[in-house]
């Protein structure tokens, strides 16, 4: 049976009442919507020929192994103009978008919808597991490249970014260089947590410029009803989007083209 297509749900928050802006130009090149499913006592597993298949035409790639830093995240099938992706975990999957060739970002009800898609495909190929293949968990997680050049150009720019403390670890003389940081919040009301990565990567050539990436990944728990399932990534879409604007200062807000959020 088809999954009913999800309705928008309204996000509430006793922390903040500022809605934040809109970006012209955003840093962003990765938005993914994941679902864990309830059954973790045996590894999730579908036919991935059949899933294929069951996506339609525009997938008739290969699966991919990922290279990727997320712990779970195995195999990967790209659609075939090479922005959306369907990645298995052993516990669910994510569908996410892909633009790391400066494609513009989509909005996030189009990608909901894709993954809307996505769990309906994979609801078809794995009959009679109704039970195995209601969500426990949902995930959203972006992941934003900042070129040097652009709202930085020497690691005393990182002041850009509010969480960032200058040379925290001075006594040893630690360099900014390859710095990695996490941070990780819990949720009000038990929703879940939002985690934090900060990350310096060197260019890989001479040519190639550094750049900074700033990941931000919510999740909370669902008891099974996939009405939870999509309030829960709607939710933490707010929890990702007003984290990132509060965690950006204005000039960098600026240099990405801030404006007011239409309706």
């Amino acid at each position: 049976m088809p999954t009913t297509l999800p309705v928008r749900y309204g996000f509430v928050s006793g922390s903040s009442h500022l809605t934040p802006p809109d970006y012209a130009h955003p840093p962003l090149i990765e938005c993914w919507l994941g679902v864990d499913f309830v059954d973790s006592l045996e590894q999730f597993e579908v036919d991935p020929t059949a899933l294929r298949e069951s996506l339609g035409a525009e997938w008739f790639g290969s699966w991919q192994t990922v290279a990727d830093d997320t712990p779970g995240h195995d195999r990967q099938l790209e659609n075939v103009m090479g922005d959306r992706a369907v990645r298995l975990t052993s516990c669910g999957f994510a569908y996410g978008w892909i633009g790391h060739q400066g494609e513009r970002y989509p909005r996030y009800e189009t990608i909901r919808d894709g993954f809307v898609t996505a769990l309906d495909a994979i609801r078809r190929v794995t009959p009679g597991t109704e039970r195995r293949l209601s969500p426990k968990r949902w995930s959203i997680r972006y992941v934003n490249r900042i070129p040097q050049g652009t709202v930085w150009v020497t690691t005393g720019d990182w002041s850009f970014f509010r969480l960032w403390q200058p040379v925290p670890l001075a006594v040893w003389d630690a360099d900014s260089q390859g710095y990695k940081g996490r941070w990780e919040f819990p949720l009000p009301a038990e929703r879940g947590t939002l985690a934090i990565k900060f990350r310096h990567d060197s260019g890989q050539t001479a040519e190639d410029l550094d750049e900074v990436r700033i990941m931000l990944h919510a999740k909370g728990p669902v008891d099974g009803v996939d009405s939870e399932l999509f309030e829960g990534l709607d939710y933490g879409r707010e929890v990702v989007v007003r984290s990132f604007h509060e965690l950006i200062a204005i000039d960098a807000q600026n240099y990405w083209g801030a404006s007011d959020r239409l309706p």
